[in-house]
């Protein structure tokens, strides 16, 4: 019997963060293909690096064929076994010598951002550290259009390649394609919507919390565009507006410009790597969600939040629209002044109350959505 190759490699840590989008998307595929095929399948991963730890338990007790990363290349395991085609729940440029062999290629393709939204001016102050400052200053210059037409022509090698099959997770990155790439046949690119990151919902957590907060999320990436959300709620505390007791921020850091410029520290809980459980307190326990993010290939953190009724401000940009609907309030990204303006409007009891509705019913939507999605993409795959 033929195999499939999932290359769990590109789910694993890819910075300092153990888990990301992609990769919990690309585990949670592989825990449901696994249900179905567990014979087909071939866990190709890092043994030296973090993996999800359900995973490795599932590895284990349905004894999938493993084969090291860090020891075979994959174009070795294309030659050294007997495989049908291989699934990666993430492009990788490391896939492109295969492609150009004719290997037969599954990839789900999240967003086009290196093409969408390849820098900002607010990305320098981000940085850590001298050098990623100069990185960010280095992508305002003209040098950068070096690195973009690389990505361009990456993707462009990749969309035209007759040996491989891409699926997407939102009709934005579909017609993202479709934009970037007019000679693209896009009636050939399924859309699956990402599955749900569910495993659980805490409604004990609710009551739990006894101070009013907002809360936001992966302060430390500029695509989440955080900065300028926490400038627009500094200039309500500028104005001794009481809205709320404090904020909740993850993953900002205190040697970056970001957090140095804000004047009302004492409003900003800086908070680093939580536990699922822990996160899920968080989100239940929220006044509200802001979340301004500047480019989505799908966007799961306002679904998180909305499924607890927790009002979410975000953007419409990218996929965001397709995923929240009419359920979310919408504000510029890149005024301070309207962000300011949606987090006040929040104040408002009645519009409140209907976006906490709202949110609930388009989670549940959007679930029953996700739950069709993965079972076509397994077939998918499996087909």
């Amino acid at each position: 019997m033929s195999k499939i190759v999932f290359d769990l490699s590109v789910c694993q840590p890819n910075g300092t963060a153990k888990f990301h989008g992609g990769g919990i998307y690309g585990y949670i595929v592989f825990a449901e293909l696994v249900k179905k095929v567990p014979k087909r399948i071939i866990a190709y991963y890092n043994f030296q690096k973090f993996i999800d730890p359900y995973v490795l338990s599932l590895i284990k007790n349905k004894d999938i064929e493993i084969v090291d990363s860090s020891v075979i290349p994959i174009v070795d395991v294309v030659r050294n076994y007997e495989i049908d085609k291989i699934y990666s729940p993430l492009y990788s440029p490391l896939y492109n010598d295969l492609i150009r062999q004719g290997v037969e290629f599954i990839i789900t393709i999240h967003g086009l951002r290196s093409l969408e939204m390849f820098t900002d001016i607010e990305e320098k102050n981000y940085a850590v550290n001298l050098k990623n400052k100069l990185k960010a200053l280095i992508k305002l210059t003209p040098l950068a259009n070096y690195v973009s037409k690389k990505y361009y022509r990456n993707y462009k090698m990749l969309f035209t390649a007759v040996n491989v099959h891409i699926v997407t997770v939102s009709q934005h990155t579909r017609y993202s394609i479709k934009s970037f790439f007019p000679k693209v046949n896009i009636d050939d690119i399924p859309v699956f919507y990402s599955p749900s990151t569910t495993i659980e919902k805490y409604d004990n957590f609710r009551h739990l919390a006894d101070k009013k907060y907002y809360m936001m999320i992966s302060a430390d990436r500029w695509l989440k565009n955080t900065g300028r959300a926490i400038s627009a709620l500094d200039r309500i505390f500028d104005n001794n507006y009481d809205i709320c007791d404090h904020v909740k921020v993850l993953g900002l850091k205190k040697n970056t410009e970001v957090y140095k410029r804000i004047r009302h520290k004492e409003k900003f809980l800086l908070l680093g790597y939580l536990s699922k459980e822990d996160l899920e307190y968080l989100y239940a326990g929220a006044y509200a969600f802001i979340y301004p993010t500047l480019n989505e290939g799908f966007g799961y953190p306002p679904l998180e939040a909305m499924k607890y009724g927790v009002p979410v401000i975000t953007t419409a940009f990218s996929s965001i629209p397709e995923i929240c609907g009419d359920a979310v309030l919408y504000s510029n990204p890149y005024s301070i002044e309207e962000i300011a303006n949606r987090i006040l409007q929040l104040e408002d009891e009645k519009l409140y109350s209907v976006l906490k509705k709202k949110s609930m019913e388009r989670y549940n939507w959007i679930l029953g959505k996700q739950i069709q999605d993965l079972d076509a993409l397994i077939d998918y795959i499996l087909c």
